[in-house]
C-alpha cells in the first residue's frame, strides 16, 4: 500500500509523481489507531452480481486497509437495500410478460384503462414500487425479486374480491366451438388479440367480445402455416366477404386441411390452435 503525495489528474489519467510506502501495522500500532483506526461491517449491493452482499472492511478514518466478505447478520436492512436497488431498475425486476402474474398484470392494466368507471387500485409503476419491500423480504439479488411470487402480491394489491370481476370483463382465454380455450394477449391501447387459426372458428359467426360485451376482440385468422392471412374484428364480415378467396388460395395450398364452403355450418375443424389451448 501507498500513499500518493503528488498527484496530478489534470489530463484525465492520474499520475503519481511522489509516493511514500504505508505499512498496515505502522497504523495498527501508531499513537493514532484508536481514534481513526475501525472495523466494521457494511452492506453493499454489487452491480457486477446484481444482489446485496456483506463486507467486513479495515479503515484509517476512510481509507480501507482491507476488505472480506461476511454474513449478512441483518436481513431487514438487506431487504431495504435490495428494495432501493430494485426500484431504480424497476423493469428488470417486474414479472416477465408471459408469467402468470404479468399476464394478470396487462389484463388489469388494459381493464382499468377501458372501463375506469370500475375503479381498479393502480397497477402503475409507483403502485408496484411500494410492493418492493414486503417482495424483498429474505431476497439478495434482483434476480430474486424478478423470481419472486408476484402474482399473490398482485392480486392481493388488486383486491383478491375483484379477481372475479377482472377474469369476467378481462378473462385470460376465450373458449372457441368445440371447447378448447384460446389465450387472449392484452396490450395498452388497443382491444386483447386473438390469434388461432381459421379452421378453429368455423361455427363461430360473430366476433367474440370482453369488458361485458363492449369491446371486440382482434382477431389475427392464422393459415396451416401460422401466419395471418387476416386481421379483423368483425368475424361475420370475414365469413361473408373475405373467407371465399381465402379459402379458394388455402385450399389449393393446403388440400389436406378442410375448406367448406359454409364454414358457420361445418362446425370446428379438428387441428391444434396457434397459442396455448387448455
Amino acid at each position: 500500500m501507498f500513499l500518493a503525495i503528488d498527484l496530478d489528474d489534470a489530463a484525465g489519467e492520474a499520475r503519481v509523481r511522489q509516493a511514500s510506502a504505508v505499512e498496515p501495522e505502522w497504523l495498527a500500532e501508531g499513537p493514532l489507531a484508536a481514534a481513526n483506526l475501525r472495523t466494521v461491517a457494511e452492506l453493499v449491493f454489487e452491480p457486477a452480481r446484481r444482489q446485496v452482499e456483506a463486507r467486513r472492511r479495515t479503515l484509517w478514518i476512510d481509507l480501507v486497509l482491507e476488505e472480506s466478505p461476511t454474513q449478512i447478520t441483518n436481513p431487514v436492512a438487506a431487504a431495504a437495500l435490495l428494495a432501493r436497488e430494485a426500484a431504480a431498475a424497476l423493469d428488470c425486476v417486474l414479472p416477465a410478460a408471459d408469467s402468470a402474474a404479468g399476464r394478470l398484470l396487462a389484463r388489469v392494466r388494459w381493464l382499468a384503462a377501458t372501463l375506469p368507471d370500475l375503479g381498479l387500485p393502480p397497477c402503475d409503476a409507483a403502485a408496484l414500487a411500494s410492493l418492493l419491500p414486503e417482495v424483498c423480504h429474505g431476497l439478495r439479488s434482483l434476480d430474486d425479486v424478478r423470481a419472486a411470487d408476484w402474482l399473490t402480491r398482485i392480486q392481493a394489491l388488486v383486491g383478491f374480491d375483484r379477481l372475479g370481476e377482472i377474469d369476467r370483463l378481462a378473462p385470460a382465454e376465450i373458449e372457441l366451438p368445440g371447447g378448447k380455450r384460446q389465450r387472449l394477449e392484452y396490450g395498452p391501447g388497443a382491444p386483447p388479440v386473438l390469434a388461432v387459426r381459421i379452421q378453429g372458428l368455423f361455427g363461430l359467426p360473430e366476433t367474440p367480445r370482453v369488458a361485458g360485451g363492449r369491446v371486440p376482440v382482434l382477431l389475427h385468422l392464422l393459415g396451416p402455416n401460422m401466419r395471418p392471412q387476416q386481421i379483423t374484428d368483425d368475424l361475420a364480415s370475414f365469413w361473408k366477404t373475405t373467407y371465399p378467396q381465402v379459402k379458394k388460395e388455402l385450399r389449393r395450398r393446403y388440400p389436406k386441411h378442410a375448406w367448406p364452403d359454409d364454414p358457420l355450418a361445418a362446425g370446428p375443424a379438428r387441428t391444434r390452435n396457434a397459442g396455448r389451448t387448455t
